[in-house]
């Protein structure tokens, strides 16, 4: 390919090792999400019933982790280093698509631009498949921009990598397969059959070894069922109306934001950079390409669901985004030495380098740095008081905090028995099952079933949430940061507490069993 000459390739090189060098050590020592802990979990037992990982089972994202696992044994390190990878190709490849687009100028921009993304750059410090899907939504534009450009043969890597990025994230082939079939409208009917074929087949090399770990379709569409119903489900535009669009819009800018960064200044040249760049048939053919790219995952996270604490889901339209920003940027800068004799697209591509390098190392917002230390101090505080508690007369009962939660004391705590208490209420006939773990592993019961060894709970709240403890005198609690508290007490009162969440999981009152587990 022609990318790998070597002419070529040392600046993609170049950028690729940049990347990975700005992302070391940056890098979160624990694991960031409860998806992150789901995917460590699926290191030891891949079971996508029990949310190892959570469904739709990201297959091919933890195979890869396997392989990584055999050379380092830290779950954490072993999916940080590989957003370190993607985050590094990620780079490499906007470079050579932009530059392949417009030119070499627009191509370094645009790198540049990838490199201080404050959305991209956070996700190549995290145990996240984000960066990962960003990696092969641009390896995908790239092919395609090249099936578009009239290179037929490339439609076969095409298909091929949007396969394998489908077992790295399901959603990718939803959301890049128009891009795809628009890229190969000139292409005859017989090659775009056989390429959907060959997409297939990749597809199925994936998804039935996945199938049979997780025990077939039953289990598996059930599990999917199950998150869909409690979860992701009825969130929508058509089950929540105005409520839901005006939500995910806010969410959507906010996250598009995050990953362009500085050069969103950029965007209001765009449209005129449209107009006197080249031929307007010439901006019109690549402005098609990029709304055919975008626009998928765009109007299914507008009208279907975004999840607003995770920003990652924006990496897989960041690509376009930011090579549309590099080459407004290029743009302005040739129109102010035509006009002045002074060309200052080095001087204005460096102020937002260090804007972008500034929002990723100093802000608050929660794709910095910052973000990552808060986490890993909290985490870290969190479990070191937990473990202050005997595990032979103690239950954790946790809620499903996205980075603090249930996933992340079960994995770091094992000897302990922890529920995730199940947040807000259902309707009775839709009760949902208890999530429990011990010794790392994961179980799903009706009930919360206690030993009768055990007598005392224990449990840490965010401060706002410090009303489900108040007003117990026997529950001991104590603030262990200024937002964090533990609170402890006999594990009769779980039901008191929790009155509205345990509802949701608990069919009678909790009662001592033998613990089959211990």
């Amino acid at each position: 390919m022609e990318f790998l000459k070597s002419r070529t390739a040392s600046i993609p090189t170049l950028f690729f090792l940049l990347t990975v060098a700005t992302r070391i050590p940056f890098s979160s020592k624990l694991l960031y999400h409860m998806d992150s802990v789901h995917f460590a979990l699926a290191l030891e037992r891949y079971d996508v019933t029990v949310h190892q990982p959570h469904p739709p089972g990201y297959f091919l994202y933890v195979m890869l982790g396997r392989l990584v696992h055999l050379f380092i044994k830290d779950a954490n390190d072993v999916f940080v280093l590989m957003s370190i990878v993607f985050s590094g190709l990620t780079v490499a490849v906007v470079f050579l698509l932009a530059e392949e687009m417009y030119d070499r100028k627009t191509g370094i921009i645009a790198a540049c631009f990838a490199l201080t993304s404050p959305n991209l750059w956070f996700h190549g410090e995290v145990a996240l498949s984000y960066g990962a899907e960003g990696f092969f939504s641009a390896l995908i534009g790239l092919f395609c921009w090249r099936v578009y450009s009239g290179r037929d043969n490339d439609i076969w890597l095409s298909a091929l990598f949007l396969g394998i990025a489908g077992g790295i994230r399901q959603n990718s082939v939803l959301f890049l397969l128009p891009l795809l079939l628009f890229s190969a409208r000139k292409v005859p009917l017989g090659k775009i059959g056989a390429a959907l074929l060959l997409l297939g087949a990749v597809c199925c090399a994936w998804f039935f070894p996945m199938l049979q770990m997780t025990g077939g379709w039953d289990a598996y569409s059930g599990a999917f069922r199950e998150l869909w119903q409690f979860n992701t489900g009825h969130n929508s535009v058509f089950d929540r109306g105005w409520q839901a669009f005006s939500l995910f819009s806010r969410v959507l800018y906010c996250f598009s934001a995050y990953s362009v960064g500085a050069s969103i200044f950029a965007v209001g040249f765009a449209a005129y950079a449209r107009l006197r760049c080249g031929s307007a048939q010439n901006n019109v053919t690549k402005l098609s390409f990029f709304a055919a790219w975008v626009l998928p995952s765009v109007v299914f996270y507008l009208l279907i669901f975004i999840h607003p604490a995770n920003p990652g889901y924006a990496l897989i339209f960041t690509p376009p985004l930011l090579i549309l920003c590099a080459r407004a940027t290029a743009y302005r800068g040739a129109e102010l030495r035509r006009r002045s004799g002074k060309d200052s697209t080095l001087l204005v591509t460096s102020v937002l380098l260090l804007v972008n390098t500034c929002v990723f190392l100093f802000s608050t917002w929660p794709i910095s740095w910052r973000t990552i230390k808060d986490h890993d101090r909290d985490l870290t505080s969190i479990v070191t008081e937990l473990r202050s508690f005997d595990p032979s007369t103690t239950v954790f009962f946790v809620m499903p905090y996205l980075f603090t939660g249930f996933r992340q004391v079960m994995y770091y705590l094992p000897k302990y028995r922890v529920y995730q208490i199940n947040s807000g209420s259902v309707p009775p006939q839709e009760k949902r099952s208890i999530f429990w773990g011990i010794n790392r592993n994961t179980f799903l019961s009706k009930n919360a079933e206690i030993p009768g060894t055990i007598s005392n709970f224990a449990t840490f709240l965010y401060k706002e949430d410090g009303d489900y403890v108040s007003g117990h005198q026997e529950i001991i609690c104590r603030f262990i940061l200024p937002r964090i508290m533990i609170a402890s007490g006999p594990v009769s009162l779980v039901q008191k507490i929790f009155p509205i969440r345990t509802s949701t999981f608990c069919e009678g009152p909790i009662r001592p069993t033998p613990d089959q587990f211990r």
